[in-house]
Order: structure tokens, then sequence, then C-alpha cells
């Protein structure tokens, strides 16, 4: 008797309050005990659970009264014939039951799907599936971003609009040097003096800063006597002459600095498209991965509410056994309603994403296209392990590669040129002329004094005492160039710690997507565990709600790591000044053969790239 006391008592919960049994009523429940099976017919689970709760409840309290008022028997023969040790057998009989129903409901709800989503598949499967998917032409692509921000994006194509612009002040500077035609006819048919003077020449500017002219004029008529230089033979005139710089203007002139300094606008535009090139290609790739990170969590969003969907149905037909109850329902009625909140939330924000990336995603006509929801590529691309190169060979040729710093490289070229030009006219000004001419055919007077060959030549000059404006403009180039050497300067500095943000960037990112991709098998196999055990009635509903959620953001949690992995791999490229439309294919390339990105040639940064492209 003692045996089965101790065995009730713990199958009893502890601290549960008992009520007292009356003795007098001990032969009715032993009657009862003896002869009455339990009823479980139309039960459901929780009321057969109470219902051998109850019952043991009792029978403990009883077999406890009997221990007070007697001595339990030594004979093992005595204690197999006493009713109340039959009743236990009985209830030993429904506990069987009860883990028989208990063990339907677990095979009914582990056949319910569980929350899987392709983070979940192994690598290589995952690989498998996105390069079957882009072998069908259904997934965007990172390098179909790319090219076409490089076709049509706007600050791009402005870029290279300013190659037109430079080119026509090329040619607008080279205007200095074009060949002049200058003609003139004059008459002065009324007058005491009558007369007609016409002519044409032809000049240019030479390179060496000196003019050169030929020409050809005639006069004809009565002229008056100061203006007897208007006259010529009846054959006309003919008229060289050469103007050089010695000084001033011999070196270096406004014309040729206006030339070189054009030149350099056009040497200019490349590094200016490299530029809008590298910051409309972050851009881009930071929208393209805000896009498919949206994406996929949006699908596991749906997934979470589609497991509890499907969880209603089964526990709806479990209900009908008697194997569930209406709070179950209810709390899972409750999780529909607030996943879809959730998934409402992650459309919006997915839609949202769409429409920034439309911006950089355009058609031929350069229109922005909005992304369609089944281009959605299944997952990131596989993360390939790093291999940096050192430092200082990484840094010295992000200088060589770096737009900012050959722009202002040719903002100095600039300022030298000025600083030439003022420089040399802080010179006086010192030319050397000459000029021949020759009058043909008949004398225009009997004396015939303009039909001897005429040679003219020496030198003319000036300058200004205090020469103020060379001076002034000296001091403000140098202090320019000083500014513009502080600039230079700063890039430097500034690409340097770029460059060891973009590295730490990229190296801690991927130890967050390693460490979170391990958060989220640990959250997986957690939520089965707890799946199983709510499955078997041991668990309460609401540490499976709670577990499920967080797994999902675990999962969320592995996409926002792989965001800013690739994020941080698109930085760390635009850093370095490499080519976005090559990288963006070597990625792509990567991901379709599914091994580690090769070791790209002259190349500071050994990194993997993304998607292959179509």
């Amino acid at each position: 008797m003692f045996g089965a006391a101790l065995f009730l008592a713990t199958a009893c919960p502890i601290g549960h309050a008992q009520e007292p049994v009356d003795p007098t009523k001990a032969p009715a429940l032993e009657r009862t005990l003896r002869t009455d099976p339990p009823k479980i017919s139309g039960k459901t689970l929780d009321e057969l659970e109470q219902m051998l709760k109850s019952a043991r409840a009792e029978l403990g309290q009883q077999l406890t009264q009997e221990d007070k008022s007697q001595k339990a028997p030594d004979q093992k023969d005595a204690l197999r014939t006493d009713p109340l040790w039959n009743g236990e057998k009985r209830f030993l009989e429904l506990e069987a039951i009860i883990q028989e129903r208990r063990g339907e409901r677990q095979e009914e709800l582990l056949q319910l799907p569980k929350a899987e989503n392709s983070s979940a598949l192994p690598q290589a499967d995952r690989t498998s599936q996105a390069h079957q998917l882009q072998q069908l032409g259904e997934s965007l692509l990172l390098a179909d971003v790319i090219a076409s921000t490089f076709r049509s994006f706007p600050e791009i194509e402005i870029a290279r609009l300013q190659a037109n612009v430079t080119r026509g002040e090329v040619t607008q500077a080279s205007g200095a040097y074009d060949l002049h035609l200058d003609y003139f006819s004059l008459n002065q048919p009324v007058g005491y003096y009558e007369n007609s003077r016409s002519g044409v020449s032809l000049s240019r500017q030479l390179w060496w800063g000196g003019y050169a002219i030929a020409g050809y004029r005639i006069g004809r008529g009565f002229f008056e006597p100061w203006y007897k230089e208007r006259e010529t033979n009846k054959g006309g005139e003919f008229r060289v002459g050469w103007v050089q710089p010695l000084l001033q203007g011999r070196a270096i002139d406004p014309y040729r600095v206006s030339l070189f300094q054009a030149n350099l606008n056009q040497q200019a535009v490349a590094p200016e498209i490299q530029q809008n090139v590298l910051g409309a290609s972050l851009a881009a790739a930071a929208a393209y991965w805000a896009w498919v990170e949206a994406g996929n969590q949006l699908a596991a969003q749906e997934q979470l509410l589609d497991l509890a969907m499907k969880r209603n149905e089964g526990l709806n037909r479990l209900f009908e056994r008697g194997l569930s109850t209406r709070k179950e329902l209810a709390v899972n009625a409750q999780t529909i309603s607030e996943r879809q909140l959730k998934v409402f939330e992650s459309k919006q924000k997915f839609r949202d994403t769409a429409f920034k990336l439309a911006v950089f995603l355009r058609n031929e006509n350069g229109t922005p296209m909005l992304a369609r929801p089944e281009w959605l590529p299944a997952d990131f691309p596989q993360i390939n392990p790093l291999e940096l190169l050192d430092f200082e060979t990484a840094f010295l040729e992000a200088q060589q590669r770096r737009p900012e710093l050959a722009l202002i490289n040719i903002d100095l070229q600039k300022l030298r040129w000025d600083l030439e030009l003022a420089r040399n006219q802080t010179l006086p000004n010192l030319d050397f002329t000459i000029q021949g001419v020759q009058n043909v055919g008949d004398p225009a007077t009997t004396l015939n004094d303009k039909g001897d060959f005429i040679l003219e030549s020496g030198v003319m000059g000036g300058v200004p005492v205090q020469r103020r404006k060379a001076r002034g403009k000296i001091e403000s180039t140098l202090a320019k160039m000083q500014q513009v050497e502080q600039k230079r300067w700063f890039m430097t500095n500034k690409i340097e710690m770029d460059l060891r943000v973009a590295r730490n960037a990229l190296e801690v990112s991927r130890d967050m997507v390693l460490r979170s991709q391990q958060l989220l098998r640990e959250t997986r196999e957690t939520l089965d565990y707890f799946r199983r055990e709510f499955a078997s009635g041991n668990q309460d509903f609401l540490f499976l709600l709670a577990q499920e959620a967080k797994a999902t953001e675990a999962q969320i949690k592995l996409l926002d790591a792989q965001r800013e992995y690739y994020i941080s791999l698109a930085r760390l490229q635009a850093v370095l000044g490499l080519d976005p439309l090559e990288q963006s294919l070597n990625l792509d390339q990567s991901l379709a053969s599914g091994e580690p990105q090769a070791t790209m040639p002259n190349q500071p940064e050994q990194i993997p790239a993304g998607p292959p492209s179509r």
C-alpha cells in the first residue's frame, strides 16, 4: 500500500491543493473503481487529462487516509487483492489511452509544413537553384542593373556630353590661330578730291606669339596731300609684314594658355565620367541589394504566414477529433492577423525598393523600368573567402585609379599655365617688326615716288611701371595652387581612410554573415525541438509561436548581413577605382559556377564578385 501511495504522490503535481476525502465514502469509491471503467467517449484530450488528474488526486488522498488509519500489510498477495490497487490499474489504463491520443496529435501536427527558405538550403543547392533560374532568364542580376546604369543613367550621360562641351572649347581656343580675311572698298565720289580705295589681306596669329600679314590694295583718283599714302600706282600695291615678340608673349601668351587649358578640360572628361560611373554604380548596387533583401524578407514573412494558415487547418481537424483546444485556435488566429500585417509591411518595403531601383534600371529609351517580382533572385550570391593584398599595395594602386586625384592634378596643371603666363607678363613688351611694300603698274604721278621696293624693320614696345596686374596674378595663382595641393593631400588621406574603412567593413560584414548563418541554424534547430514538444502536448503554444518569430528574425538578420556584405564589397571596389561592370560580371560568373573567384591580374584586392550575366 505504501508503494502505491508513493507512486501516486509522484504522479500528482507538487503543491496542488487537495480537498480532504471523507473516509466513510471510501467503500463507494472502491466500488466505482472496481466495477466502472472510465468513460472516455466524446471526451477531448484536455478533458481526459483533467479527469485523470482529478481521479488520481482523490485516490492519493484516499490512500493517505488508509495509511493513517491502519498499518500497511506485509504480504504482497494482500496488496494485489486490494481494491484500491485495482483502481490504480484502471487509471494506468486511462493514462495509456491518453498517451495514445497524444501520439495521434503529434503525428498530425508534425505533418504540417516547416518554415523553410532557400537560405536554409546547402550552399551548393542554393547555387544550383539560382543558376537554373538565371539560365531561364528569370532573375535580374547585378550586371543587368550596372549595364543599364552605364547606358542610360542621366548623371553619366551628362558627363559624357561634357566631351562635346570641351571639344567645342578646344575648337574655340584654336580659333585664335585662324586665317583672317580682311577686305574693304571705300569711295569718295563728291568733293574736290574724288577717289576710291579697295583692298584685301590675309593675316594669322603665329604659334610663337608672332603675327603675319599679306595683302593687296589699290587707290585711284585725287587724294589729299596729307593722305598721299593712300595712293598707289595703277597696278596697286602688295604688302607683306611680320611682328614677333622678343620678351613678353614669346615663350607663352594668352592664346596658347587658353588652348592648353581647353585641352586639359578635354582630358578631364574621362575622369569625370569615371567618377560619375563609380558613384552611380555604387548607388545602383546599394539599391539592387536592398531590393533583393526586401524581396527575400517578403518571401520569409509570407512563408511564416503560410505556416500559420496551414497549421490552422490542421488544428481545426484536430479540434474536431478532440485533440486540440479553442485556446490554440484563438491564439493561432491572432498570429495569422499579426503575420498578415508583417506581410503588408514587407510588401510596401519591397515596392519602395523597386521604385528606387527603377532610377538605375532603365530600358533602351532611358525610361525608368520597374523591376518585376518574378525577377527576384532566389537568394544572395555565395560568399567566397577573401584574399586581400597588403594595404600599402592596395593604397598605391587606388591612388593611380581614383578619378578625383586625376581631376585635381588637371586643375593644378591649369594653374601652372596661369602662373607661367603671369610671370611672362612681368616682362616688357619688345616686338620685332618687318614689312615690305611694292607698287606695280604705271606710276600714279610724274614723280614716280612709289615705284621702288620699300622695306621697313625695327622694334617697338612698352611696359607698365608698377606691373601690379602681373604681380597680383602671380600672388593669387600661387595661393590657388597651395589650395589645390592641400585638396590633393586631403583627398589622399580620404582615400586611405576610405580604404581602411571599406576593408574593415567587408571583413566584419563577412563575419556577421557567418555568425548570422550559425544563428539561423541554431534557431531552426530550437524551433524543431519546440515543434515536436508542442506536437506531443508537452509545450505551450505561445513558446512555439515565439520561436517561429525568432527563426524568421534570424533569417532577416542573415539577409541584412548579406546585403551589408555586398554593399561593402561594392564600396571597396569603388574606393579602389575598379570597373563596376567588370566586377559585377565576375560576381555573376562566380554565382553561376559556384566556385571561388580566380585571382584577378593587376588588382589590389582579390575579392569575390556577383551573379552571372545573361
